[in-house]
């Protein structure tokens, strides 16, 4: 039996640590295909273990593919027409939405596809939302079989999208949200299309890896320690 095919555009900033959260939710059953951004990386040397294992975005290969998964990426403070390589990311979701295929959208993966897909608007909440939160489950949804009611999930972001205009989208559904009232799990109504705001591909020191990192940052100011966690 062939394996199923699923491409992932990697755009964390931990590309390695992220390739191996993916391998290991995603298990030996699936071909994983990782890229980067081609356009984010042309004037920059990447490191070994990224050439190695990943290729730069090719949409000529999208078709071939049985699935897609964008990540998420740390630019959710930022406008979407300021990222650098937004450009690239809305000709891969254009493509990917003319196609059908089953699309999996995470974290800021999931708030530029909203927003292109859908006219969804983004806001920066008051503080990082970063821990263990339960999750509770709105509508039922495959994509939730065998999953609990108040299920745990790690979330960390700075950024939510409005909830005004999903609830009153005729083509989406908010299916799960958070213990502190924010997004979870949002489907399509009539493409095969999800956008997951909680990193459930975080192995177990995703959390801390992720504050450690912001604790020898110079751009993160006051960085908290995730709760629910340690």
């Amino acid at each position: 039996m062939e394996q199923i095919k699923i491409g992932i555009l990697n755009l964390m900033q931990n590309k390695v640590e992220t390739m191996h959260n993916f391998q290991t939710a995603l298990g030996e059953q699936v071909d994983l295909k990782f890229y980067y951004s081609a356009t984010r990386y042309v004037d920059r040397k990447l490191d070994t273990n990224i050439t190695d294992n990943m290729s730069p975005l090719d949409l000529s290969e999208i078709s071939d593919l049985d699935g897609f998964i964008i990540t998420g990426s740390p630019v959710e403070k930022l406008d979407f027409p300021q990222v650098s390589y937004s450009d690239e990311i809305n000709e891969l979701i254009d493509l990917l939405d003319q196609l059908n295929i089953p699309q999996l959208y995470v974290c800021w993966g999931a708030m530029a596809a909203l927003n292109r897909l859908y006219d969804i608007d983004k806001k920066i909440l008051p503080h990082k939302v970063f821990g263990i939160f339960q999750n509770q489950i709105l509508t039922e949804t495959p994509l939730l079989n065998n999953v609990s009611d108040n299920f745990p999930a790690p979330h960390a972001r700075y950024a939510e999208m409005n909830h005004e205009q999903l609830a009153n989208s005729p083509d989406l559904t908010i299916e799960a949200i958070s213990e502190n009232g924010l997004l979870t799990l949002v489907e399509a109504n009539h493409k095969h299309q999800a956008f997951i705001f909680s990193h459930l591909e975080y192995q177990r020191n995703g959390l801390d890896t992720e504050y450690q990192r912001e604790l020898n940052s110079s751009k993160v100011k006051y960085p908290r320690p995730a709760v629910n966690y340690y």
